[in-house]
C-alpha cells in the first residue's frame, strides 16, 4: 500500500496536468530515487517539469478503533523541479512561458491538500490529504550546474494498517545452488552457470 500511495500522488499531479488544470504537463514523473545526485548525474537532459514522491515514515497511530485496526499516520514527500537555462532566479520564479519551482509546488498545494485520491480508488483514507509543510530543496552543485530549482512539500496521510496486508506470495519451493570459493585454476565471477552444487526443497501444503 505504500508503494501504491506513492504512485498515486504522482498520479494525481500527472492527471491534473493532462486535463489542463495547470497549463503544464509533467515530463519527469516518478518515484524518488535512492541516490539523487547521482540519478541527476545519469540524467543531465532531465526533462521538466518533474514530480517523484517518497514515503518518509509513520509518525504515530492509533489502534482504539476495532473495525480499521492500527490506524497509521505517515508522511510522505513530494518533490518538484522546474529547469530555466536563463539562470537560477527564473528556474523558481519561471519566466512566462516555463513555470519555476514556486510555481509547481502552489499547483500541486491545490491538486493534493484535502484530496482523497479519487484516481486511485483502492486506496482507503481514513482522512484527506494534508500539508504539513513545503520548503526548497538545497541546491546542490549538479543542481546549480542544471540550472534546476526543486521544491519538497511534506503531506500526512492516515489509513488502516490493515490495508497494508498484501496477498502472500506462493513459497512452494526453494532452490539453492552453492559455488565452491575460487582457488587453483577456478575463477569469477560467481556463481557459475553451473554450480558445483544444488538443492530444491518442496514446501508441504
Amino acid at each position: 500500500m505504500i508503494a501504491t500511495i506513492e504512485l498515486a500522488l504522482v498520479k494525481e499531479l500527472v492527471a491534473a496536468g493532462e486535463a489542463g488544470a495547470l497549463g503544464y504537463r509533467f515530463a519527469t514523473k516518478e518515484t524518488y530515487p535512492d541516490q539523487f545526485e547521482q540519478y541527476l548525474l545519469d540524467n543531465r537532459n532531465l526533462r521538466t517539469p518533474a514530480c517523484w514522491a517518497t514515503f518518509l515514515g509513520i509518525v504515530s497511530g492509533d489502534d482504539r478503533n476495532d473495525d480499521l485496526g492500527f490506524q497509521a499516520r505517515t508522511r510522505f514527500a513530494v518533490v518538484l523541479a522546474a529547469q530555466n537555462k536563463r539562470n537560477e532566479e527564473d528556474s523558481r520564479h519561471g519566466d512566462g512561458a516555463v513555470p519555476g519551482s514556486y510555481q509547481l509546488a502552489i499547483d500541486a498545494i491545490r491538486v493534493l491538500s484535502r484530496s482523497m485520491l479519487p484516481g486511485s480508488p483502492d486506496i482507503d483514507l481514513v482522512e484527506p490529504v494534508m500539508v504539513r509543510s513545503a520548503r526548497p530543496v538545497a541546491r546542490t552543485k549538479v543542481m546549480k550546474d542544471m540550472r534546476i530549482a526543486m521544491m519538497a512539500i511534506e503531506l500526512e496521510l492516515v489509513f488502516p494498517t490493515s490495508i497494508l496486508a498484501e496477498d502472500p506470495a506462493g513459497f512452494d519451493t526453494l532452490h539453492v545452488d552453492w559455488d565452491i570459493p575460487a582457488f587453483g585454476n577456478v575463477a569469477p565471477p560467481l556463481p557459475s552457470a553451473t554450480p558445483d552444487a544444488s538443492d530444491t526443497i518442496e514446501v508441504p501444503q
